[in-house]
């Protein structure tokens, strides 16, 4: 299935090269080399490589090195922005009328932290009628479809080696299958179910803030 996350985000934009100019970050087509500039630290410069195998560990790596991508994206629009500025350049917003008559359709596209992330609009008369947002977890989550394609979850856990030693199903506790999981930063409660000779056994473990009691 199709992964969105911080770490899709950069394969793309790293085999892909067309990165709007940045004097920070070069798109090689097999990696992207970043430039950290000096600021409490001395000058570094960083350099993520495709992974020759795509797993847990390589989405969590990626996501450090999308910490360093998102911040010199941002130094590289704010320096922009200060040039606009003595430009003379100060408007910071553009009006916008809402249409009063007749339906009309929009989306957003955005990168959220979590991967990609789209908002779907109809008005009608200038009214809000329909209003849906497709989160990254819903991407990755998603189940197999109707071609027999898995989703991103089921994929990664069906190709997950089982490194865990138990003797007794009832302690199997499943972690490399959640340490998968996991790997997607799912906003979502987990629950994992084994089946085992012994039967179904469930295994509840939050996987993040969303699912913590008071």
């Amino acid at each position: 299935g199709m992964e969105a996350g911080c770490y899709a985000r950069l394969w793309n934009t790293a085999v892909a090269q067309k990165m709007p100019d940045n004097p920070f970050i070069e798109s090689t087509g097999h990696s992207l080399k970043m430039r950290l500039p000096r600021g409490k630290l001395s000058e570094t410069e960083i350099e993520w490589h495709v992974p020759e195998v795509w797993n847990a560990f390589e989405r969590n790596r990626a996501r450090a090195y999308c910490i360093g991508w998102t911040s010199l994206i941002a130094l590289n629009t704010w320096l922009a922005a200060m040039e606009r500025l003595k430009d003379g350049d100060t408007k910071t917003s553009t009006k916008f009328e809402i249409p009063k008559k007749g339906e009309q359709v929009g989306v957003g596209f955005w990168g959220a932290g979590r991967g990609y992330l789209t908002h779907h609009l109809v008005l009608d008369r200038g009214a809000v009628s329909n209003y849906q947002i497709v989160t990254p977890s819903t991407w990755n989550a998603s189940p197999t479809d109707r071609w027999g394609q898995p989703g991103p979850y089921e994929e990664a856990v069906m190709n997950t080696p089982l490194l865990e030693e138990s003797t007794n199903p009832k302690d199997f506790r499943g972690i490399d299958i959640l340490r998968a999981i996991r790997s997607f930063d799912p906003c979502m409660p987990c629950t994992t179910h084994i089946q085992s000779e012994a039967g179904l056994i469930t295994r509840e473990v939050n996987t993040c803030a969303c699912g913590l009691d008071g």
